[in-house]
């Protein structure tokens, strides 16, 4: 998959076709390692613009970059890709990004004569636990034989009209079928299915009609509070520490005084917002629903993580180390029960948590249980209806959080040791340096 989604994100936002040997993903690789393996291992971010006739806007400079500020501006309508890594090895990743960057719609890549393998079905299990819309597209039809191409086919959509999916496949061959899936896929039962080629450009312009007639599924409140979830955070020389994420809630505007937290102590620090940028470009504020960065003054790179939100004062953010949800466990292959550790993410929080109570004694694959998680390391802001992936290695349980619990104390360090005393008490012999055995010796 991985090598899969970079060259159609290629073909679709720099408008050039793939020459088959990976021409159009090396435009969007961010780091070496992923231009000598081709997998992908980050969460990326590309734009593509129409106008109002619906016609791509997008056009490459001479540097093989593109102004994102000169799209915006001819745009009527901008698309936002987030990448997410294919790769078993970087799950963890796509998991984060498919719940930190809260995605309207979810574009699965198969690559015709590879067929479906595991992980296809792993982030299509994912987009259905999450409630995400997925279409398919199918790439490289151009190589692949019929008979390879035909049993891909039956096998999608086997698995698309399987009791776990219920979805209705819809393969797209005409501009008819793209307005009838475009207005009907919010719905979430029927799954256009997009056969295509990055070399030879074979129903491209499809896809490109789709992208451009699909409206916006998540609805956003604007009210007096404000909530910011934090996905990254960088060190910018000359501007200073720098963190990126989505508004949920509100509306902030540069020179607010907000709260950002909570710490390691559960504390929620003061912060006031020094600048904004939105898809690179510098604004004044951000409204709920939008992605964007802000420069922080006074603050320390080390003093903010992935997983912080920033609120306003008024909202008397609480800390909470332990919460409430019903989950099910989608599959586990031996069983779950009380101090089981995995990883949780809600958002765009991502750590560790131990079951510290359970409605039944054990679960196991397909069970359904309301259990009672503690974070093992910080605590976190979360609230009552979030959703949440709780995994480890193959493992792997959805569920929506019920009850949190603001009273829940944090967990006793322990005293601390002072390291001057023996670990074991006793009598401490003195072992002698070579100098002092060396003067005795000469005083003998």
């Amino acid at each position: 998959e991985q090598w899969y989604q970079r060259r159609v994100r290629g073909v679709l936002t720099h408008g050039v076709l793939d020459n088959g040997r990976g021409f159009a993903r090396t435009k969007l690789f961010r780091h070496k390692h992923e231009i000598e393996t081709g997998r992908t291992s980050s969460v990326g971010n590309d734009i593509l613009g129409f106008d109002s006739t619906g016609s791509i806007v997008n056009q490459e400079d001479t540097h093989n970059s593109q102004d994102w500020k000169k799209i915006c501006s001819q745009s009527s309508k901008v698309i936002t890709f987030i990448d997410l890594a294919g790769h078993e090895k970087y799950l963890k990743t796509t998991i984060f990004g498919m719940t930190g960057h809260i995605p309207d719609f979810g574009m699965l890549m198969i690559g015709a004569n590879a067929g479906i393998i595991g992980m296809t079905k792993e982030h299509l299990g994912l987009s259905l636990a999450l409630g995400v819309p997925v279409f398919v597209v199918v790439t490289k039809i151009d190589m692949c034989p019929p008979n390879v191409l035909e049993e891909t086919m039956k096998l999608l959509i086997k698995i698309l009209k399987s009791p776990g999916c219920r979805k209705i496949p819809l393969l797209v061959s005409s501009k008819d079928d793209v307005i009838v899936s475009a207005t009907n896929f919010s719905s979430e039962r029927i799954c256009p299915i997009f056969q295509i080629s990055n070399v030879t450009g074979q129903n491209m312009e499809l896809l490109k009609s789709f992208l451009n007639l699909l409206s916006v599924k998540n609805v956003y409140r604007e009210g007096d509070t404000v909530e910011f979830q934090i996905d990254d955070t960088y060190s910018v020389p000359g501007v200073g520490t720098v963190i990126s994420g989505t508004c949920m809630r509100g509306c902030i505007k540069i020179n607010d005084t907000l709260l950002m937290g909570p710490n390691s102590l559960g504390d929620f620090k003061t912060i006031v917002i020094k600048s904004i940028h939105r898809k690179r470009l510098p604004v004044k504020e951000v409204r709920a629903g939008q992605s964007a960065s802000f420069a922080l003054k006074k603050i320390k790179r080390a003093d903010v993580r992935k997983g912080m939100v920033i609120v306003t004062p008024v909202s008397n953010p609480q800390a909470i180390w332990e919460f409430e949800a019903e989950i099910r466990v989608l599959h586990h292959p031996t069983t779950i029960s009380v101090r089981y550790q995995a990883m949780v993410h809600s958002g765009s929080i991502r750590q560790t948590a131990s079951i510290v109570t359970m409605s039944v004694q054990h679960m196991r694959t397909g069970d359904k249980a309301i259990c009672r998680f503690r974070f093992i390391k910080n605590p976190e802001y979360i609230k009552e209806g979030h959703r949440m992936v709780f995994r480890e290695g193959r493992t792997k349980a959805v569920g929506n959080i019920l009850r949190v619990f603001p009273d829940a104390p944090p967990p006793s360090r322990g005293p601390k040791r002072d390291k001057m005393k023996p670990i074991y008490p006793g009598r401490r012999r003195r072992v002698k340096s070579y100098n002092d055995r060396l003067v005795e010796s000469e005083t003998k």
